[in-house]
């Protein structure tokens, strides 16, 4: 049964979207996608009631994001511009008003106008956004979050600027709207007890000697410039009509009346719904403009000099501090990709998703989203705090995983269902769902990084006991009677919780081998026991996929693939991406760890998941009836490792178009992507389900470390690196990215041989050759170039003729070369 606000938001909303063109009001974008196509199935397993699941946006949940660098909140910008500072909190939009006509214009209904959105600059978390009025009146709003004063506390400031685009005198009132729902947004209450705060704004209150606004107990915006007019709506008479909020709101006093009602506070203890209009009067000719700067405070501020301190340094410096803060960490350290004009965004994507990561960092533990993803989970953070290692952001890397990681070792007496709980990595999240694949993930996490940083750094050294011994030891002492990991919930896009996955035995295989690893390179006495730990685990794996492969084909199964476990024979769903793990990022192809049968099940398996499961992206409907972009990128990465660039490829250029999807000629999202994205989105309504889906969090912290591998192993990536190391050069390079004359290439990346690496790489078209030339390189490592443009004839490294006879198109080039070329057919 749904709660009274959220029954009362529910009706408020349609009511004012059915009167819109009565009495336009700001009903957000993701409201509007879900009245474009209403449907009355809701989660019933999430939800209690269809208004709870419309109240918390359970469908459509995109937005833009800003915040500060290792700063605990990350703060919401909505498709027109709303500002959500704090989620579950209150929400600012803006609009101009014409008291001549009582003409309300609303950017979240731009008709006959126009409204644009994007970032800044794809290094600069700065979101612009640029609404015209059909009568040609244009205000642009520039949002971006930075540390104020001494103390470094966060806050939103947004600089809006009215202007005339034709240079005729306009006039009018620029307004800035407090609104209860944002762009996450009523208020999330689920089954899950996902209700971080109450965000029902029950009292509102404007400060005039202040210049500021209360929300509830807290702080809302603080204008730098008092308004000319103002008003505080609520619901004083307790009245339970939802009609009452249509007709006492201030975007009906403003076309009724072309006034507001100048109260200064209000309360509505019955639903919530409370909001205050402020309004300053502009008049622009030609090139003149008007401006006003508002700060939104993120951290707790209270008292004078707090006030003070959030005033004390000007917009326009503050401004000028974001904007260099972020070029110079984004555009002069870390990696730089160095791509072709045809490919040129990859590294803007790349640099905006570096950003990302970043921002989701809270104090070195990077969450993978900004409202009900903003907390820990070890599975995700592997990922992200190795991609953070390999594209530059080391020391957040290794805070997150020499810091972060030994604060969820359990060190207790108990139980976790089936499993002892000493030695095992998890917190709440881990515990409570049986992530079994925790520790496979925190102790490949570990040696990964131990490789990257190099022996002089010690970090695996400082780490090894108890951390990865008595985590590999939990590995091999918490199996089930086969041998493999119980049955849990781990990657809960994997299938049922009562069942066990492939996708925690080859997680725990890969710790287990880097584990071993970091035992041999420190001389350990472990390195034996560490071993059989591997290969336990290895024969019991390698064992059970057998045996379900052969069940599969004793059935009738003409097409090999790898279930999501051995629960699951002849389970062909999407379920099975958990195979994709397999090459990446475990590279378990590498030396076949599981035998050269199980290696071609599993190159086998990715076909079969392409031929069913993709269109344009990985259609994930087994268990969120939605696309899948991290699980699109993990296939990609996959193929890229297999040997497969050109679906690679397609499949990496539908996961960019999925960063800025649009509908109605609007932007959803600025070069983020979803944990899932929704096929209404995708298809701009062309293809609406017949039943709810599911939706996390934007921007996905996993998708984008994600998309910041797969694009450094673009450039290049390491193989073999404990028997016979060498280095793939452009592997995922392809001939139609590099036109004639045009270079690619990477200076003084990371590796995982603990020494950079460089090169950049010529294509003469005319000449059909390709030219690298090697810049830092780890000593004793070899390179392999897998020629892209046609089919090899001839190759010379500093001078010496290469033999191209043996490998087909790959060019094996020896250590320490500084220049080698290829000459193409």
């Amino acid at each position: 049964m749904a709660q009274t606000h959220e029954w009362m938001f529910y009706e408020v909303m349609w009511r004012n979207w059915a009167a819109r063109a009565r009495v336009p009001y700001p009903v957000p974008w993701w409201a509007q996608q879900a009245f474009r196509r209403w449907s009355d199935d809701f989660d019933a397993g999430t939800y209690d009631s269809k208004e709870g699941a419309f109240a918390s946006n359970a469908l459509y949940r995109y937005w833009g994001m800003v915040g500060v660098k290792d700063h605990r909140q990350e703060s919401l910008i909505g498709q027109a511009g709303e500002i959500e500072p704090v989620y579950d909190k209150y929400c600012l939009t803006f609009f101009l008003f014409d008291p001549a006509t009582g003409a309300l214009h609303l950017p979240q209904l731009p008709e006959g106008g126009t409204l644009e959105q994007r970032m800044e600059a794809p290094h600069l978390p700065v979101v612009l956004t640029t609404f015209r009025t059909a009568d040609g009146v244009e205000f642009v709003q520039r949002t971006f979050a930075v540390p104020v004063g001494a103390r470094r506390r966060d806050a939103v400031i947004t600089r809006v600027t009215v202007g005339s685009p034709t240079g005729q005198a306009r006039e009018g009132l620029l307004c800035a709207a407090v609104l209860p729902a944002g762009p996450s947004g009523f208020q999330r209450h689920d089954r899950n007890g996902r209700e971080i705060t109450d965000r029902r704004l029950t009292y509102l209150r404007y400060l005039r000697d202040e210049r500021r606004v209360e929300t509830n107990s807290g702080w809302g915006p603080a204008f730098d410039t008092a308004p000319e007019q103002f008003g505080v709506y609520g619901n004083p008479d307790f009245e339970q009509d939802p009609e009452t909020y249509l007709r006492h709101s201030p975007f009906h006093d403003l076309v009724m009346g072309g006034k507001l009602n100048a109260a200064d506070e209000a309360q509505d203890q019955v639903a919530g719904l409370c909001s205050a209009v402020f309004g300053w009067p502009y008049r622009v000719v030609e090139d003149e403009t008007v401006q006003i700067d508002v700060r939104l405070p993120v951290d707790l501020y209270s008292g004078a000099d707090d006030l003070a301190e959030l005033r004390g340094t000007s917009a326009v410096e503050l401004e000028v501090t974001n904007q260099d803060f972020w070029s110079v960490k984004l555009l002069r350290f870390g990696v730089q990709p160095q791509l072709p004009r045809p490919v040129a965004h990859l590294t803007d994507l790349f640099r905006q998703a570096r950003s990302q990561l970043l921002i989701l960092s809270d104090l070195g533990e990077i969450h993978p989203g900004p409202t009900v993803y903003d907390s820990f989970w070890i599975r995700d953070s592997s990922v992200e705090a190795t991609a953070c290692s390999l594209v530059g952001d080391t020391a957040l890397a290794e805070h997150q995983l020499g810091t972060h990681y030994p604060l969820r070792f359990n060190r207790g007496g108990g139980r976790i269902g089936p499993c002892a709980e000493y030695g095992f990595y998890g917190g709440p999240h881990e515990k409570d769902d049986r992530e079994w694949d925790s520790n496979g993930q925190a102790l490949w996490a570990i040696g990964r990084f131990d490789r990257t940083r190099g022996r002089a750094a010690a970090f695996g050294a400082k780490l090894y006991q108890p951390y990865v011994v008595d985590g590999a030891r939990w590995l091999r002492d918490n199996r089930d009677g086969y041998g493999l990991l119980h049955s849990g919930w781990s990657a809960e896009h994997l299938g049922e919780r009562d069942k066990p996955h492939y996708w925690d035995d080859l997680w725990g295989l890969a710790g287990l081998y880097e584990a071993a690893r970091l035992a041999e390179r420190l001389g350990t006495p472990e390195v034996a026991e560490l071993w059989g730990a591997f290969d336990d685990l290895k024969a019991a794996t390698a064992a059970s996929v057998r045996w379900v492969l052969d069940e599969q084909r004793r059935r009738g199964a003409w097409e090999t693939y790898i279930p999501t476990g051995p629960g699951d024979v002849g389970r062909l769903d999407s379920t099975m991406i958990g195979a994709a793990a397999y090459f990446h990022p475990l590279r378990l192809h590498m030396g076949s760890k599981l035998g050269d049968d199980v290696d071609r099940a599993a190159r086998f398996t990715l076909d079969t998941m392409y031929a069913h499961f993709v269109t344009g992206g990985y259609r994930h409907e087994a268990a969120w009836n939605a696309y899948g972009p991290y699980l699109t990128m993990q296939l990609a990465h996959a193929y890229l490792l297999a040997g497969d660039p050109r679906r690679m490829d397609e499949l990496l250029g539908w996961v960019v178009g999925a960063a800025f999807p649009r509908t109605q000629d609007r932007a959803a999202a600025l070069g983020a992507w979803n944990e899932q994205h929704a096929f209404p989105i995708a298809s701009d309504f062309h293809e609406v389900p017949d039943r709810h889906w599911y939706m996390g969090d934007v921007p996905h912290g996993w998708a984008a470390a994600e998309y910041l591998l797969l694009l450094r192993d673009i450039l290049f990536f390491e193989a073999d690196e404990d028997r016979d190391p060498h280095l793939y050069i452009a592997p995922g390079v392809r001939p139609h990215w590099v036109p004639d004359g045009e270079r690619v290439g990477v200076a003084d990346a990371p590796t995982l041989f603990g020494e950079p690496f460089g090169y950049g790489l010529r294509h003469d078209a005319g000449a059909r050759t390709v030219t690298v030339s090697i810049g830092s390189a780890p000593a004793g490592v070899r390179f392999v170039y897998p020629c892209r443009f046609g089919p090899v004839l001839s190759a010379v490294a500093d001078g010496r003729e290469l033999d191209v006879s043996r490998f087909g198109d790959d060019v094996h080039v020896p250590a320490g070369t500084a220049e080698f070329r290829v000459r193409y057919a």
